[in-house]
């Protein structure tokens, strides 16, 4: 099997030669994999290799994706997943390696942004239940950069939703995986700060939109949209958002459906100091106590995400009871008729002490 070199374990056994410039191979078939040798790989810019399916210990080697092929129109790796968590866990593994990086005053390398973040769009593409699965797959470490990748997700399956052309829909996902590369210029110490900030550090975090923006102003290869963005990713339709307090037709579409992803995702995904809540009642809040704030066509495709999700499916209740959604409301998609397990109905529309937390298999 074909994989990433990021994906290799010790024990692995290659299954084709590696070529190098010399007419020897750099490494042969049969040889077995151990740091040492990954470091080599490394230093001669090898990104994957053939592998055998068993580890040299005898034992099953399952990497979270095999590449089938590149495709020749824009060189972009494709994957076969084995498991879509796995996958996303060592996409942001790497993605947190160019975070360091950034932090380090390297520029960003747009063409390896798009090589992890492009490979994941395609996986989760037309899969709502496995966006919503994403705060399931955060380790408890490398939050930024699983962070970006979320944000990035869900801003591409906005805008397929809401029928961009392909290139655009690959353009707003490099947007929002770039949304916070200018978290990188701000103090470690306030970045990692698991206590409430003070007014001069809330206001240092408020300047990474700008910050951001200056690191990818000046790279052509990325739409002006990609980078206005970045700089909008907190600024809000009635003009109570950041750095600029811009608002409504000022606003750059791409930055409209950055900023309901960034909101929704860092709602719904855990933190450092708190767990994810429900996207449930995310939307609620999202969708009430931040009416005006968000363009209302990003909206209502969260809407009818959620609906879709919803409508057939087994619910867990936030006071522990589960039954089943029968009827969806177009307007109210999170407050459905719900039969429980006990047979009793219940109108969530009318019983706003409960919401749903999650949905079950």
């Amino acid at each position: 099997m074909r994989t990433g070199l990021e994906q290799i374990i010790d024990g692995c056994v290659l299954s084709e030669d590696i070529n190098g410039k010399s007419k020897e191979p750099l490494m042969k078939k049969e040889t077995v994999l151990d740091e040492e040798k990954l470091e080599v790989l490394r230093a001669f810019m090898v990104k994957e290799v053939e592998v055998e399916p068993y580890l040299i210990s005898g034992e099953l080697f399952k990497p979270g994706y095999k590449i089938k092929k590149k495709n020749e129109a824009d060189g972009r790796i494709e994957m076969e997943t084995t498991d879509i968590s796995i996958q996303f866990k060592k996409q942001a593994e790497q993605f947190e390696r160019m975070f360091n990086s950034w932090q380090s005053g390297v520029s960003i390398d747009i063409p390896k942004v798009r090589e992890i973040v492009l490979p994941l769009i395609d996986l989760f593409k037309d899969q709502p239940k496995e966006l919503l699965n994403i705060p399931n797959f955060y380790t408890g470490k490398d939050y930024i950069a699983q962070h970006c990748l979320a944000v990035s997700l869900m801003s591409s399956y906005i805008a397929n939703q809401l029928n961009f052309p392909s290139g655009e829909i690959n353009q707003i996902a490099l947007a929002g995986a770039l949304s916070d590369c200018g978290m990188s210029k701000i103090q470690p110490s306030v970045l990692l700060k698991s206590l409430a900030l003070t007014d001069k550090e809330f206001a240092e975090i408020k300047q990474h939109s700008i910050s951001g923006y200056k690191m990818i102003k000046d790279i052509a290869m990325i739409k002006e949209g990609v980078k206005v963005g970045v700089l909008q990713h907190h600024e809000r339709m009635d003009g109570s958002g950041y750095p600029l307090g811009v608002k409504g037709d000022q606003l750059h579409p791409y930055g409209k459906i950055v900023a309901l992803a960034d909101t929704f995702m860092a709602m719904i995904c855990p933190r450092p100091y708190r767990s994810g809540l429900s996207p449930f009642k995310v939307f609620e809040e999202i969708k009430h106590d931040s009416f005006g704030k968000f363009d209302l066509t990003a909206v209502n495709v969260l809407s009818k995400m959620l609906a879709r999700i919803l409508h057939g499916s087994h619910v867990k209740l936030s006071d522990g009871t589960i039954g089943e959604v029968i009827f969806t409301y177009s307007e109210k998609p999170v407050r459905p008729i719900i039969r429980l397990d006990s047979n009793q109905i219940i109108q969530l529309e009318k019983r706003m002490d409960l919401y749903i937390v999650e949905t079950l298999l």
